[in-house]
């Protein structure tokens, strides 16, 4: 007997489309096979061969896995291509290429799946921090200290804003005045490689300085850009004039060199950070500036978190009578958004 061959077709489609489907597990034990058309705020849209399109919904899934790679856009804004895969009920992780995998994520991370290309959406991050100390009596002491950046982020542009302040006084006497602040605009020319615009202005009177004004062009590449790590390498150029209170001013071309990391850990339960920044004058290689500042952030609910930096100052060739290096432990609460 002749099988015809339009059976062995159809078997074929067959097996083939339920070795390719996308499965959708729900909180009362349903699983579903299909193909995940796409997930926004409240529902999953599920293309079924048995029941057309099946809206899901979003509180009610414990599970998502798909065969193929879809288009993921988390909560802060990043947006992922990749193979989602099952971890914990309420939790999925990306594989991103055959090399490639993200932590297990919660569903709440995940904003939508398959969502309209918006390549003008612009999304607003930030992040505050406060710090400081009262004592009076036998001693008479206070300290302050603020810090924030605010950054605004399209997938081709990338505009920070950041600045500290730093105020300390003992017995009437100022013993910390310093500030600065910072404006920087990147520009991807591809996924990860950006030219960026930046200037920056300090101040610090306990060092004699008045006014550090500094104008830069150069390149950077974004190595991570996730929520849970960050990693960027800058270079350029800058020019740089400097005021001081009683030496001499100075201004000279300088070569520029910096690095921002983030990560977090262990489930977003501690999260590690460093952002380092080298000044080199082209005048004299003897004469740089090296900022840097490393530190932790324990997170403690609600977009708060209590956190512990080290700052670190070195000017090579500071004002006549100053010190070349500056440092400083510094206890903060942080708000991010």
């Amino acid at each position: 007997m002749t099988t015809p061959k339009w059976i062995f077709a159809s078997a074929i489609g067959l097996f083939s489309c339920a070795a390719l489907a996308d499965r959708v597990v729900l909180d009362n034990g349903d699983r579903l096979s299909g193909s995940i058309v796409s997930m926004e705020a409240d529902a999953l849209l599920l293309e079924t061969a048995y029941a057309g399109k099946i809206k899901l919904p979003r509180a009610r899934l414990v599970q998502i896995e798909t065969d193929a790679a879809v288009r993921v856009r988390l909560s802060d804004g990043t947006e992922l291509d990749g193979q989602l895969q099952a971890a914990e009920p309420g939790q999925l992780s990306i594989r991103i290429g055959s090399l490639a995998q993200t932590e297990s994520l919660g569903f709440e991370r995940i904003a939508a799946i398959n969502p309209p290309r918006n390549p003008d959406k612009t999304v607003l991050s930030g992040r505050a921090a406060l710090g400081g100390s009262f004592a009076s009596g036998n001693t008479d002491a206070q300290t302050l200290h603020l810090d924030g950046e605010l950054v605004a982020r399209n997938p081709i542009q990338r505009i920070t804003l950041g600045g500290e302040l730093n105020e300390a006084s003992q017995d009437g006497e100022d013993t910390a005045s310093n500030w600065r602040i910072g404006l920087k605009y990147d520009h991807f020319v591809r996924e990860r490689t950006y030219l960026y615009a930046n200037t920056r202005f300090d101040h610090d009177g306990q060092a004699d300085l008045e006014l550090r004004s500094t104008l830069g062009v150069g390149g950077g590449r974004q190595f991570y850009d996730r929520d849970d790590l960050r990693l960027a390498l800058e270079g350029g150029l800058s020019l740089v004039n400097e005021d001081y209170r009683n030496a001499a001013d100075l201004s000279f071309p300088g070569a520029r060199l910096a690095l921002k990391y983030q990560q977090a850990l262990w489930q977003k339960k501690l999260t590690l950070f460093h952002t380092g920044d080298l000044l080199l004058s082209l005048d004299s290689l003897d004469d740089y500036l090296y900022l840097s500042r490393t530190g932790v952030r324990l997170p403690v609910g609600n977009g708060f978190s209590l956190g512990a930096q080290v700052t670190f100052d070195y000017d090579a060739i500071p004002a006549v009578g100053k010190e070349t290096t500056d440092t400083a432990l510094i206890v903060n609460l942080n708000y991010s958004h």
